[in-house]
């Protein structure tokens, strides 16, 4: 019975990785940039927008500042500046969800 529970779960492991594919610049402009993304990361949680002129504006949960800086899309990873630049891959997770880093968020 230990075998069957084990070997589903390795099972439903497998196929939640198969959703997650890691999105192209073309995929990240087209479906990111210009819409509310709602995140999550194990600490916070806010809302973050792409604009198409290359500016980017994040508002965290909890506090009454909005945080201005700017992106760009470099080697197929999503750059964002704020005082330093970060830059990540993010994988869609089918429909409208996706992660980047330990975070996840969705797109309005």
């Amino acid at each position: 019975m230990k075998a069957i529970t084990v070997s589903g779960l390795i099972i439903l492991a497998f196929a939640s990785c198969a959703y997650a594919a890691t999105m192209t610049a073309e995929q990240m402009k087209s479906e990111l940039v210009g819409h509310p993304i709602h995140w999550k990361s194990k600490t916070q949680s806010g809302v973050t927008t792409y604009k198409p002129d290359g500016t980017i504006e994040a508002t965290v949960e909890g506090d009454k500042a909005t945080y201005k800086g700017t992106w760009a899309i470099k080697d197929n990873k999503m750059c964002e500046k704020f005082d330093k630049e970060k830059c990540a891959t993010i994988n869609s997770l089918g429909g409208k969800k996706y992660s980047k880093g330990a975070g996840t968020f969705t797109v309005e």
